[in-house]
């Protein structure tokens, strides 16, 4: 199969997902820092934005909203003392992974159909079958030998996720969110590369958006000298800094006028991959459940009649970057304080429902620059 062919049909014909709107207002891109504005100035509610703030604040431990921060058409509006401070972002990188794929399915050096074994012979007993679009929605079934490092009971997180294990399921026909799929993903998507993960987006995304690229935690190698990242944590960055991610996808993939990443990828990360009624795998990770809910490595909270459609990277500690197409908004929330006892689906589509009644869909042609 031609999988440059495949790359391209992808990127071209995928049109589903929320729009991706700027109401014929200008995006404002930052520098070195956010260009600031008050809520009002770009059709918040002062109000309501710091009565949504506050109910987010309750489901939030001790860092509370110091890693917080609310931008509109680009511009900051809120900002807490410490969206600049860099740690973990935890299952976050996942997102920035999926970001990966995207660019090499763009290159056509992947195709998101494409048996992964192509690139990771590891997977040839067990996962001659598993494509990139099943790692990228938790499909994939894949599992490795050993129970966890972290000394808890569970089947996830081994000591050696590249050593396959049989399957938890056949690819496809059941979701778990399972962590040692995205390592196993990263792997192959380092092959598929020719570098590293940390090079590779550190050349075509990090650097062109303005992150800092630092330390990303893995293990191995392929061949002699290209360090694996893990494609599922590890990478570091601050607040402000995953908000410039957030911007990206919420234009589109666009920044400053140049197409970072296809339009048609970031639309289809953003959207829901996972039908509602595939199954549910029975593992002691089915407390995270997707379906309905899971793009390619990105959360999604649907439209209803109280607020639009949202997505967000989520991770361990109350790690989220969401966005708003809609609205053209952006709020991250960092820290490393232990995830929403709620959980982040419930707490962030109240935070929308809050929302919604203070934010204009668009602001007034006086508010424009």
């Amino acid at each position: 199969m031609n999988y440059w062919i495949l790359g391209a049909v992808l990127l071209c014909c995928c049109t589903c997902g929320p729009a991706l709107r700027t109401d014929g207002v200008a995006t404002v891109y930052p520098d070195a820092d956010w260009e600031r504005a008050r809520p009002d100035e770009v059709g918040i509610d002062p109000d309501v934005l710091n009565d949504a703030l506050d109910y987010l604040r309750t489901h939030c431990k001790e860092d509370g909203l110091e890693e917080v921060l609310v931008i509109r058409y680009g511009q900051l509006v809120w900002a807490g003392d410490s969206i600049d401070k860099v740690h973990d972002i935890w299952s976050c990188t996942k997102s920035f992974t999926a970001a990966a794929a995207g660019l090499l399915a763009a290159e056509g050096r992947i195709g998101l159909d494409q048996p992964v074994v192509e690139h990771e012979p590891l997977l040839r007993e067990h996962y001659p079958e598993v494509t990139y679009r099943h790692f990228l929605t938790m499909t994939s079934g894949y599992d490795a030998v050993g129970d966890s490092r972290w000394g808890e009971p569970s089947q996830d997180w081994s000591w050696t996720p590249y050593v396959p294990a049989p399957p938890l399921f056949e690819p496809g026909t059941a979701y778990a969110y399972w962590d040692e799929a995205m390592i196993m993903a990263g792997r192959a998507l380092t092959q598929a590369a020719g570098m590293s993960l940390n090079a590779y987006l550190g050349q075509r995304l990090l650097g062109p958006i303005g992150i800092q690229q630092r330390e990303w935690w893995g293990e191995g190698y392929v061949g002699d000298s290209v360090k694996i990242n893990f494609g599922g944590t590890g990478l570091r960055m601050s607040a402000s800094e995953q908000a410039r991610f957030g911007l990206l996808y919420l234009t589109g993939g666009t920044w400053r006028g140049e197409q970072v990443i296809p339009a048609a990828w970031v639309a289809a990360s953003i959207t829901s991959q996972v039908p509602e009624a595939l199954a549910l795998a029975d593992t002691d990770r089915r407390g995270t459940d997707g379906r309905g809910t899971y793009g390619y490595n990105w959360w999604i909270i649907p439209a209803t009649d109280d607020h639009p459609a949202a997505a967000y990277t989520s991770g361990l500690n109350h790690n989220v970057c969401l966005i708003v197409p809609a609205w053209n908004m952006v709020v991250v929330r960092m820290g490393v304080d232990g995830n929403p006892a709620a959980g982040k689906q419930v707490v962030y589509t109240e935070l929308l429902r809050r929302l919604a009644v203070g934010v204009s869909p668009r602001r007034t042609q006086r508010e424009r620059r």
